[in-house]
Formats: structure tokens, sequence, C-alpha cells
């Protein structure tokens, strides 16, 4: 029912804030190798610092998102943020804070999907590079990444629900099964894919205690879908919870690497 498409990317170039090169490899995984037009295909980050020099990483990964990381379609990686310097300053303005990624060591951000938009013309294939700013003009490019644009086989609108904490006024939430060869997935809005779904299942959905919370049924599975925090399936099988299925099992390997990594260095001092 599922593919993944799992991309590595080396990430090279020389700051103007430090004296060494700058070295990184960033893990990009997609839990589904095409989009449709409209879309920002979502997934999750593994960013490991190859340098010989720390460099900077928001704490927060609504701020990384937004502050950045960012998609830029090629050949001329053009960016749909059009001032990264403002919404990099930003995130120290609004009380964000930065770490500094270590020599060898590998991060994994939680809690949130990373939607990577690329404004090109919608196409059977589009290239792009993920980029990290750190500042000052200054991007850390992936190598090129495709992904394929396609016409789904199927569109199934489902019954509009409406969030029962929220203003009477404001309109029920659409959403939509969407259909690709053997693949089914949930969409909100037909733009943001929520997770995928079995091929045949019957499709029910209803409010659920606190704002921004939905259940989903797909046939006799259940999930919980939290609208507000980024997204994301709070509870669910994995079948269904792909990114937080990932994300658990990648940041327990970057937590093990990590250990392994401060442990040869205190060996060396």
């Amino acid at each position: 029912m599922k593919k993944s498409l799992t991309l590595l990317a080396m990430l090279i170039g020389m700051t103007p804030l430090l004296s060494a090169e700058t070295n990184a490899q960033i893990e990009v995984k997609f839990f589904k190798n095409w989009i449709i037009k409209g879309e920002g295909n979502f997934g999750n980050l593994a960013i490991k610092n190859t340098g010989t020099e720390p460099f900077l990483l928001a704490k927060d990964a609504f701020d990384f998102q937004t502050g950045q990381l960012v998609a830029r379609s090629l050949p001329n990686k053009k960016s749909v943020k059009w001032d990264p310097e403002e919404e990099y300053r930003l995130i120290a303005l609004d009380d964000g804070e930065f770490f500094n990624l270590s020599p060898g060591e590998t991060h994994v951000y939680d809690g949130r999907k990373f939607y990577l938009p690329v404004g090109t013309a919608f196409s059977e294939e589009m290239g792009f590079v993920v980029s990290i700013y750190l500042g000052n003009g200054f991007w850390l490019d992936s190598e090129p990444l495709t992904v394929k644009r396609i016409i789904p086989d199927s569109v199934e609108e489902l019954p509009p629900v409406k969030d029962n904490t929220r203003n009477l006024q404001d309109p029920p939430r659409k959403m939509s099964a969407i259909t690709y060869k053997n693949e089914r997935w949930l969409y909100y809005g037909n733009v943001y894919p929520i997770c995928p779904l079995s091929l045949n299942g019957k499709i029910r959905i209803e409010p659920h205690d606190g704002a921004g919370l939905f259940k989903i049924w797909d046939g006799d599975k259940s999930m919980i879908f939290d609208m507000y925090r980024g997204g994301v399936i709070v509870e669910g099988s994995d079948e269904h919870d792909v990114l937080g299925k990932w994300t658990r099992e990648r940041k327990q390997q970057a937590e093990a690497d990590n250990a392994e990594v401060r442990r040869k260095k205190q060996e060396v001092q």
C-alpha cells in the first residue's frame, strides 16, 4: 500500500562565520514519492554534522521550519521564502533559541511534519534542493532531489466535519481520500497529506475531545489526528502514523550514535 523514499544528501559549504569548512549530511525521509498539484509533500529530517565546526540549529521544530528549512526549486534555487534573513532573525526576536550541533552528532526533530513545497510548474518530475539557512546569506544545500508530480486516479470527498470546540461560525473541515496506483492517502483540503489509508477501508471522521482533534476510522482501525499541533497523528497504529514511527526509530538511532561520538571524544581528551 505504501511506498517510501529515503534520500541522502551531502550538504557542503563554507560559512562566513567560521574559519573551517562546514560539512553536514541530511537524510530526508518522505513517506510517498509523489505529490499532487498544490501539495507540499511532508517528511522528516536527520541532520548529521560531518564537519569540524559546530553550526546553529533552532531548538524548536516550528522555528526550524519557518526560519531555517526551505525547499528551493532547480535549476535556479528559487525559494518560496522571499526574505530568509528576516525569518531567521525572528527566531531570536520571538524568544526562540538555537543550539550548536557538534561535529559528528546527529539531530532529529520530532512532534512536527516538515512540508517541502517547491514553486515550479506542474510537471511529471521536478527537481529541488533542501536547504538549511545559517544566516548572513549562507545556505547549506543538498544534492539535487526529485519527486514525481501526478494526477490522482481518484479523489473521494469525505463528509465535512466540524471541530466541536471552535466557534460555531467556523466552516466544517474538508478532507478527502486520494488514490494513486496502489496507494491511498488521507488529505486535508486536498492539499495537506495526513496519513496513508487502506485501499478499501471505509473512512469515517468525527470530532474528538479537545481543540483541533479528530477521530478517524479506517475500516475497523482508528486514530486521533491533531490539526493544530503540526498536523500529526497523536494516537494510532504505525501503519497510519508513519511519521511517528520513523521519527522514534531514527531518533533512537541518533541518540545511540551521539553517545558513541561523545564517548570517543572523552577517550581522546
